[in-house]
């Protein structure tokens, strides 16, 4: 795990900026600094050593002959594979490092290369001999990778405010990444918070072509998921190939010349991710961990513990309680994200990698479980909403008023009744952007005054290729269509994102075994009632956990690994948040109606219920909110400066 960067184009003082460069990528790699540069090219590589740890793991990386240099991030989970083929080739390597085996394969396939890793990664390859740079990433967008793209220089780097220290980067905001922001809380790929920054997409390959007069660009996909669920799988069947390659994928991604650990949240993922290392381990213990919230509405600590004290692994816990969210650590983060950023689960996952990083330097996480194996509650829900559009209108008419009575007595939120209308005539992909968007398209138009901007809708249609045929049921259809928008848009953007800025900036890998390719894939192949039984969701993951962890935590629901902002943060932070967005000098007004976000922010301030949107959805907002506000101020002022 490493910080990567570099540039092809003419760069005038390269040393300096490729000096600035590494230092805001130090946090990424501390271990050691690498870089190579040429005339009209550079490579960056802040190492955090994992593999190898002796020079001979050392980036840049090259090859033979020095004709093709690599700096990489991530891990090659096939690397031995490779390397024994690539060896039998005739090849000759210095160490044992995953990233040696990467110019080799390149000089062997060319830019095929990619297809052949297995693993997460972010990666960048010089080629000496056509001046070419390639970057790619990995099928699920584990590893981020942004550039910048200008006639005559192109610029690239694992971070997005590493990107900001080189020159000519067009930093004014992007005004469609902010209107999309404000309803997703999140910034999808290929859009970033500037116009002049864009972010490669998960399976995406691009190359940089530097000529005698200009940069050219070429992108293309080198691969895509396929929904193909197979309706012959029986339940056995399913949970004997599920379990074999999880344990697979867990023990292929322990390999690791430094402490390894794993984030025990309490979930079932994480518990199966858990039980698996433990059992790898062979009698050695395994260092869990997870996060204590004083607000047990959040807290799953009793499950985390049942299932370390199971699989007897050395377990520690941090008290979130104790430490109160404050204005300074809460903006730091959000500024160190590079773009606005609104998942507030990022803070507790934050303070958890710091916990661990004092422990271990590698960690294996549960996260990914939920895509293939339909963990999340919208895959119930659809099942609900597809027996409610078979009802007649009529009745669906006298069901939203009779729903008036709970909303009264507080058992669903006010914004119950408006959903069942919402729902009756909805198409597939509106009832998945309801189902998982933030903001609902009414407010999200009042909220900003922007027009003629691309609507939300646009990242909820389908784009998958499915091998569904047309007798397949609405239900079926809209299994696998949440199942495609989980993968590509929220898991990349929102969680992957979330889960590698919080650890690297403690200096900290994650690995992410149930986003193994061959444990996915298979998860692609089940049809909705092997991920779904009434109001159970990921079926299959549960019966896998009823033979490996504690009933009790096997058979609970799905609990979000979350933090109680308005709990959370102190009273100082309200006050400055309450001045920061509201007063004279924020910077909100340029993208949003003030009379909308307004009585939002006021609520939240003062710790009361909003009248229509929910507890989470108020402090979701609240940041989102702010987090807006930071980095217009921060373009605002590096313009006021270029002037």
């Amino acid at each position: 795990m490493c910080g990567i960067g570099g540039w092809l184009g003419h760069l005038p003082n390269s040393k300096s900026y490729a000096m600035r460069m590494a230092k805001v990528l130090h946090h990424r790699g501390p271990d050691a600094l690498g870089i190579k540069a040429w005339l009209n090219a550079g490579l960056i590589h802040t190492r955090l050593s994992i593999l190898d740890l002796s020079t001979a793991g050392a980036q840049p990386m090259t090859n033979e002959t020095q004709t093709i240099w690599v700096v990489f991030n991530g891990e090659i989970y096939n690397h031995k594979d490779l390397r024994r083929e690539l060896e039998s080739k005739g090849h000759v390597f210095k160490g044992h490092s995953d990233a040696e085996v990467l110019p080799h394969l390149y000089e062997e396939e060319g830019l095929l290369f990619v297809s052949r890793l297995k693993g997460m990664f972010a990666v960048a390859i010089y080629d000496t001999r056509s001046h070419m740079l390639v970057l790619t990433r990995d099928r699920f967008g584990i590893k981020p990778l942004f550039y910048a793209f200008g006639r005559d220089r192109f610029t690239f780097a694992s971070e997005i405010n590493a990107i900001l220290e080189f020159p000519g980067i067009d930093e004014r905001p992007d005004r469609q990444a902010v209107y999309d922001f404000a309803a997703l809380c999140y910034i999808p790929a290929p859009e970033t918070f500037y116009q002049g920054i864009r972010a490669i997409e998960p399976g995406e390959l691009l190359v940089a072509q530097l000529s005698a007069n200009d940069i050219s660009l070429k992108a293309q996909y080198y691969h895509q998921w396929e929904s193909a669920p197979d309706f012959g799988l029986s339940l056995n069947y399913a949970v004997e190939e599920a379990s074999e390659r999880i344990l697979i994928a867990v023990r292929q991604q322990m390999e690791s010349d430094v402490p390894l650990g794993a984030l025990l949240s309490g979930g079932i993922d994480s518990s199966l991710v858990s039980a698996a290392a433990q059992f790898a381990l062979n009698g050695n213990s395994l260092k869990t961990f997870n996060v204590r919230f004083s607000d047990l509405a959040y807290d799953e600590t009793w499950a985390a513990h049942s299932v370390a004290e199971h699989i007897r692994s050395e377990h520690r816990t941090l008290e979130m309680g104790e430490c109160h969210g404050t204005w300074q650590q809460i903006t730091d983060l959000l500024l160190a994200m590079g773009q606005p950023f609104a998942d507030t689960s990022i803070f507790a996952v934050n303070k958890v990698c710091r916990l661990m990083r004092q422990h271990v330097t590698v960690a294996l996480s549960g996260d990914g479980g939920d895509e293939g194996f339909g963990g999340y509650q919208h895959f119930s829900r659809i099942g609900a909403i597809t027996t409610l559009q078979a009802f007649p209108r009529a009745l669906i008419k006298y069901i939203a008023m009779f729903s008036k009575l709970p909303v009264h007595l507080g058992l669903v939120p006010s914004s119950y009744p408006q959903r069942i209308r919402d729902f009756t005539t909805a198409d597939d992909t509106k009832i998945i952007q309801t189902l998982l968007c933030w903001v609902r398209d009414e407010e999200h138009e009042r909220l900003c005054f922007d027009e003629g901007l691309l609507p939300i809708r646009r990242f909820f249609e389908p784009k998958w290729s499915n091998h569904l045929s047309r007798k397949s049921s609405r239900l079926e259809r809209l299994s696998a269509h949440a199942t495609e928008v989980d993968t590509r848009l929220l898991l990349p953007n929102d969680f992957l994102f979330k889960v590698d800025m919080a650890s690297m900036k403690e200096s900290l890998e994650v690995r992410i075994p149930m986003l193994d390719e061959s444990l996915y894939a298979f998860g692609l192949t089940l049809p909705h009632n092997l991920k779904v039984k009434g109001k159970t969701t990921k079926r299959i993951l549960r019966v896998i956990a009823e033979s490996r962890i504690p009933l009790n935590v096997a058979r609970k629901p799905k609990w979000g690994f979350g933090i109680p902002m308005d709990t959370w943060v102190d009273s100082e932070f309200k006050i400055k948040l309450r001045e920061s967005l509201l007063g004279s000098s924020s910077n909100l007004p340029e993208f949003f109606r003030p009379e909308v976000y307004r009585p939002i922010i006021e609520a939240f301030c003062d710790g009361r219920p909003h009248q229509i949107i929910s507890r989470q959805g108020l402090w979701q907002r609240a940041i989102m909110l702010l987090a807006v506000h930071l980095y217009a101020e921060k373009s605002r002022c590096k313009a006021t400066v270029s002037r």
